[in-house]
């Protein structure tokens, strides 16, 4: 692909999946080259009762990606983390999802998939339309502590506070967090998140594809404090409603004074609907 030099790695690592390490990074985010970069600032979260992480592996629970559960059947996540997952057009058959967990490695209940739905104009070269489900293969236990995310499909302009949750890579290395952390961010104007990104990316050596507002939502807190490897596929709330309006897709690598970008879920709405009828 045409992306490289430190900028998010689309590629599979295809010999994790028969005999995964535990804390292994399989989300495919982020290139994490810098040894300072982290996942930051984040605060560990309390319980959020339609968080899922996405693991693989026959015997230790291995980091995928994170998720939202929409329906008691459908887990909605990135598209380039449900390809990752796959063999083809096939979900790989130690691919879980786990809900009632702050801990993505242990606890909870967990739950196979029968299928993938992914948008039919996703681009990896891209990263564009990175939107998709996995569906379970019996339906999920909902309760008080497991429910149903809100979406909202209202669009999100700048200003508006946010909160984003997930396992992501802590520190240089591999290690991801074992417990689920939480960030606040506040969302950028989507003219000037395109200025910015195009900006940042070539002084830290990054060839990124250009920002589409009308189809991704950027939030910024600070630098040093973002997203990074684990976190793809995450759900993005808005904090005033705690509803959800993004899905964690790409960045520049990793928490490097930069906005981060999400799939707007505003722009996907006969997608999802469609999906999960």
């Amino acid at each position: 692909m045409s992306f490289k030099a430190g900028f998010l790695l689309i590629a599979l690592l295809v010999g994790s999946y028969a005999f995964p390490a535990q804390e292994d990074d399989m989300s495919i985010l982020f290139d994490h080259t810098d040894p300072s970069s982290r996942i930051v600032g984040g605060n560990t979260a309390s319980h959020v009762p339609f968080m899922v992480a996405l693991t693989t592996g026959a015997f230790v629970r291995n980091l995928l990606c994170g998720g939202s559960l929409v329906t008691s059947r459908h887990v909605l996540t990135a598209a380039h983390c449900i390809v990752a997952a796959s063999s083809g057009n096939t979900l790989i058959s130690s691919l879980r999802g786990h809900v009632n967990t702050n801990r993505f490695a242990s606890g909870g209940t967990s739950y196979s998939f029968s299928r993938r739905i992914v948008h039919g104009s996703y681009n990896p070269s891209t990263i564009k339309n990175d939107i998709g489900f996995v569906v379970t293969s019996s339906n999920v236990a909902l309760s008080s502590s497991v429910s149903l995310v809100p979406l909202s499909f209202d669009f999100v302009g700048g200003g508006v506070a946010t909160s984003v949750t997930g396992w992501g890579r802590i520190r240089s290395g591999g290690s991801v967090s074992q417990v689920l952390l939480q960030l606040s961010a506040t969302v950028v104007d989507g003219n000037e998140c395109r200025n910015r990104v195009a900006e940042r990316a070539p002084q830290i050596g990054v060839n990124a594809p250009p920002v589409d507002p009308t189809i991704e939502i950027c939030t910024f807190h600070s630098n040093g404090r973002g997203m990074c490897n684990g976190d793809s596929g995450s759900p993005l709330m808005r904090a005033d409603r705690n509803h959800q309006i993004g899905i964690v897709s790409w960045g520049l690598p990793c928490a490097r004074n930069a906005p981060d970008m999400f799939v707007r879920i505003s722009a996907y709405r006969s997608f999802i609907e469609q999906s999960i009828r």
